[in-house]
């Protein structure tokens, strides 16, 4: 059987069998195989058996790169170089002898030899945003998906019954998909049959499923990255893919709750996008007039309106060259998305006023506590604008997930906020009312609570009285997490804490919660969307 094997920076992603008559190629969801490079066509080619042969038809209008030069139509031989943006692609007739070709392994990985694999190894899978962790030791081949016949089940809705099939073969690790919903992706690229290398991440619905040599491979002690501290292993995966990330020019969305650290995040990915010397430019969407917006954004001639004496770059003329953070994108006024869609797609940027526009080259970082799919049904984002910028996506988990996190946050902000020969120590039972506290306020809300017992401090000991939360916030912390004190608060925002708990006891299930509560659940999906919760639930169907 003919394969297609990737490379990115000259190391193996993947191997995908050409096993249907067609296979296509591009950066839409809707191609075969999907290569995240913003330079790849949605489908940018087809890959067309015919009788013995293969050939590779261009399907972007602007040609493929096959063996360095662009072309509409190609036949495919033995070891033919197709070029996919960033990505490799070599055609081989037969798997057969690769592995023990080493030679030709060797130029095809440009001198990366695989690790040769231990006789015990560890399937390990991990939910994104939070502490779950299952592992099991894989033998000749294990299947993988939500049902209960599964060697390795994964229970969510994205995870179809039977998902995929992990298995030895022929000295490697083999990852088939099965036919699922979703697909099997490997460093964001759709798979249908690759080798999964050790410590190499596959996609399987939201769960990361990879091989380890150990049994519990999981890092141990605090990190510290970009002025992210955290010691909980979903954050640390994070981080990973950050680092991942970051050397690409695709746009990220990152979501999460008010207080989780989405700046601190966009800031780690300008630094480690190889754009640090240039500007990164912040701006809070939900925080400037709607009439001040597009100013804001894309800037102004002298006299486009009252007021405008003179002509002022905007924030994306400004990060030109650099990265932009675009703070709460939900926000975004209705009718200037097309033109940021203009902007993102095409690098032109037109001031107010202006009668041409200019261009930018700007890496584009985005934010939003709400879950920006729902927004697109409920008409308030552009459906278009969606699938352009969440290209590569990170879920921040909240504080109360991570808790381990809220004592190592505490004495790296008592070592910050304090000065050097003066760091107070923490009673018992103040550090029992930081544990118990649910910090819907996440790390900014820790943090004032840390800068505020600095302040109530009568001695070197932080004692329980000193410890103080917002009144809004602080009687969560007497009752429980899965308690609302009403105190202090509005009808709206008891009705936003009571949606809010009834989906973490029901770990998202929307249909679950909608009987739990007694509404409907069209009621339901109403307020989720209208308070931004829909961001921390999962849906009831594959997708």
């Amino acid at each position: 059987m003919p394969y297609l094997i990737f490379f990115r920076r000259g190391q193996e992603l993947m191997r995908v069998a050409l096993d249907r008559a067609e296979m296509t190629v591009g950066g839409g969801a809707g191609a075969d195989v999907v290569v995240p490079d913003p330079a790849v066509a949605a489908v940018q080619a087809a890959l067309v058996q015919v009788g013995d042969r293969w050939r590779l038809d261009d399907r972007s209008g602007q040609g493929t790169a096959v063996c360095g030069k662009r072309t509409d139509s190609a036949w495919l031989e033995e070891g033919t170089d197709v070029a996919f943006g960033g990505y490799r692609a070599i055609y081989r007739d037969n798997l057969s002898d690769f592995a023990a070709d080493a030679h030709a392994a060797k130029t095809l990985a440009d001198g990366l030899d695989a690790p040769t694999l231990p006789r015990e190894v560890w399937l390990m899978a991990q939910e994104p945003g939070t502490d779950r962790q299952l592992q099991i030791a894989l033998g000749p081949e294990i299947e993988v998906g939500s049902g209960d016949a599964c060697g390795l089940r994964l229970p969510h809705p994205t995870v179809s019954a039977r998902h995929a099939r992990i298995g030895r073969q022929d000295g490697r690790i083999v990852i088939q998909d099965l036919g699922s919903k979703n697909g099997v992706r490997i460093n964001g690229v759709r798979s249908y049959e690759s080798e999964l290398p050790l410590g190499v991440r596959a996609r399987i619905g939201v769960w990361d499923v990879w091989v380890a040599s150990a049994r519990d491979e999981r890092p141990k002690g605090v990190e510290s990255f970009e002025g992210i501290i955290t010691a909980d292993p979903a954050m640390k995966q994070i981080l990973a893919q950050i680092d991942r990330i970051a050397a690409s020019k695709v746009p990220v969305v990152v979501f999460g709750e008010t207080g989780t650290g989405k700046e601190l995040v966009s800031r780690a990915i300008h630094r480690r996008s190889g754009r640090g010397g240039a500007p990164l430019i912040p701006i809070n969407c939900g925080a400037i007039a709607h009439e001040l917006m597009e100013a804001e954004l894309f800037g102004h001639e002298k006299g486009a309106f009252t007021g405008a004496g003179t002509a002022r770059k905007g924030a994306l003329a400004e990060a030109d060259g650099g990265t932009i953070f675009l703070d709460e994108i939900g926000e975004l006024p209705l009718d200037l998305q097309p033109k940021l869609l203009r902007a993102i797609e095409l690098g032109e940027v037109k001031p107010v006023g202006a009668s041409r526009p200019g261009t930018v080259d700007v890496r584009y970082v985005f934010a939003t506590h709400r879950n920006l799919a729902d927004e697109v049904g409920a008409r308030r984002f552009r459906e278009d604008l969606y699938y352009r910028i969440a290209v590569a996506t990170l879920h921040l988990p909240p504080l109360r997930q991570r808790r381990g996190d809220v004592m190592v946050l505490w004495q790296h902000f008592m070592k910050t906020l304090s000065p050097p020969d003066m760091i107070p120590t923490l009673a018992p039972g103040a550090e029992a009312r930081l544990a118990h506290h649910d910090w819907p306020g996440n790390v900014r809300e820790l943090r004032n609570v840390a800068q505020r017992a600095l302040l109530v401090a009568t001695g070197p000991e932080l004692r329980e009285d000193d410890i103080q939360f917002d009144p809004r916030t602080a009687g969560r912390a007497a009752l429980g997490e899965n308690a609302i004190d009403p105190r202090g608060m509005t009808l709206q925002q008891v009705e936003k804490s009571a949606i809010e708990i009834v989906l973490r006891s029901v770990k998202g299930n929307r249909n679950a919660a909608s009987r739990q509560l007694d509404i409907a659940k069209s009621t339901l999906f109403k307020k989720i969307a209208e308070y931004g919760l829909g961001g921390g639930g999962d849906s009831d169907e594959v997708s």
